[in-house]
């Protein structure tokens, strides 16, 4: 389960093995919009939960009562009894990541004893938090559980690499190399090469007309972005972002004639800096296998045919492509690491994370007893299962 400002999203997966053999197969998925009210409330609450003056209970609450909902029509439609689910992966939407490098306390919206108490079933959350607690940023925590969701284990050498492009406020380039059945987890790669839809949205806003001029500016504003460096601008920053679209609004005024103009350059802008920016750090031989487009950007068919253009011959699908509703890859992740906490295996690779050490990621709130029980017999079973050599250390 995981809510964010427009909606709330729920996954249903279906777990075939376990740890790092498992194979996770979307059965289900189900959006419900955040009432007006709500979404008021976590709108106009972000800055003070970033600074800590304000307590989310409210908001948790009202949170954690469209999560019922959703998990409860979620059942109802694939004709799934709770009884025969393990346990609900709950997360975000995340507020404070600085009030978490000063407190080492994550706010994350969505009370859990609510979910338990009301579906029966156990909850697992707080996966950041384990990680921030160990010094880590928690930036790239999803490469782990993505690369579960979109390979399968196998036991040939010849697969290729699959590549990840997630274009939401931020665009995140995610590595995901073959899996290998009873092999440790390879050497994954995470890069957040600036904002996405967090600078296109404030520059929207200052656009004069929104539908007039159609010029391309593509080329100018990707040097403009380059001489910015824009690639290390964090969405997490208000004054970095402020400060790159005030320097976008003064030396390139002319990209604001209008909402069209703005656009076309910029999704221009993205697929040039995108395909720049995989070639310059991620590994080109084996050959990619696919190229994955999530987010909104997956919804961009412009720009997705500007990214298949550039990487000619590579097959390109997005998440709509595969059938996935806008948010269902969050509830997935969220799952998925649900089931790795069941089976033991830790959640954050420290490379990326900056963390001193990895770990079980996340915190349970048990279900009813029945479901409880269930549960502990499973992480009782994992606990006695043999590992490789590297993970044992």
């Amino acid at each position: 389960m995981t809510p964010c400002l427009r909606f709330t999203s729920g996954a249903i997966l279906k777990v075939d093995g376990r740890g790092l053999n498992a194979g996770f197969e979307l059965i289900q998925q189900l959006n419900i919009r955040t009432p007006p009210d709500v979404r008021a409330l976590l709108e106009k609450g972000g800055a003070g939960l970033t600074t800590g003056r304000q307590l989310p209970g409210m908001a948790s609450r009202l949170v954690a009562e469209l999560q019922v909902v959703n998990v409860e029509r979620l059942l109802n439609s694939c004709g799934v009894s709770a009884e025969k689910v393990s346990a609900i992966g709950q997360r975000g939407p995340v507020y404070g990541r600085e009030f978490w490098k000063q407190t080492g306390a994550a706010l994350t919206i969505g009370d859990p004893a609510i979910l338990a108490e009301a579906t029966g079933v156990t909850v697992i959350d707080h996966f950041e938090q384990r990680d921030v607690v160990k010094g880590g940023s928690a930036r790239g925590i999803d490469v782990l559980p993505m690369w579960l969701l979109l390979t399968k284990a196998v036991d040939s050498y010849s697969a290729r690499p699959t590549v990840v492009v997630r274009l939401d406020q931020a665009i995140e380039l995610f590595y995901l190399p073959a899996r290998r059945k009873n092999r440790h987890v390879p050497a994954l790669a995470y890069r957040n090469i600036g904002p996405g839809f967090a600078l296109l949205q404030q520059l929207q806003d200052l656009c004069t007309h929104k539908y007039d001029q159609n010029q391309t500016l593509a080329a100018d504003l990707s040097k403009l972005m380059q001489s910015l460096d824009a690639s290390e601008v964090s969405t997490d920053s208000p004054d970095q972002l402020q400060h790159l679209v005030a320097s976008i609004t003064d030396q390139l005024p002319d990209l604001l004639a209008s909402s069209v103009t703005l656009n076309q350059a910029m999704e221009a802008y993205w697929a040039e800096h995108i395909y720049r920016q995989i070639l310059e750090h991620f590994p080109t031989t084996p050959e990619f296998a696919e190229i994955v487009i999530l987010g909104r950007g997956a919804r961009r068919e412009m720009l997705v045919k500007r990214l298949a253009e550039k990487f000619e011959g590579i097959p390109l699908s997005t998440e709509v492509s595969r059938g996935w509703i806008s948010g269902a890859t969050g509830a997935s992740f969220a799952a998925i690491f649900a089931a790795m906490h069941i089976d033991q295996v830790s959640g954050n690779l420290p490379d990326l994370t900056g963390a001193t050490a990895a770990r079980v990621l996340g915190r349970i709130t048990p279900g009813n007893a029945a479901n409880w029980r269930g549960l502990l017999t499973q992480m009782e079973v994992a606990s006695h299962q043999t590992l490789p050599l590297r993970d044992a250390v």
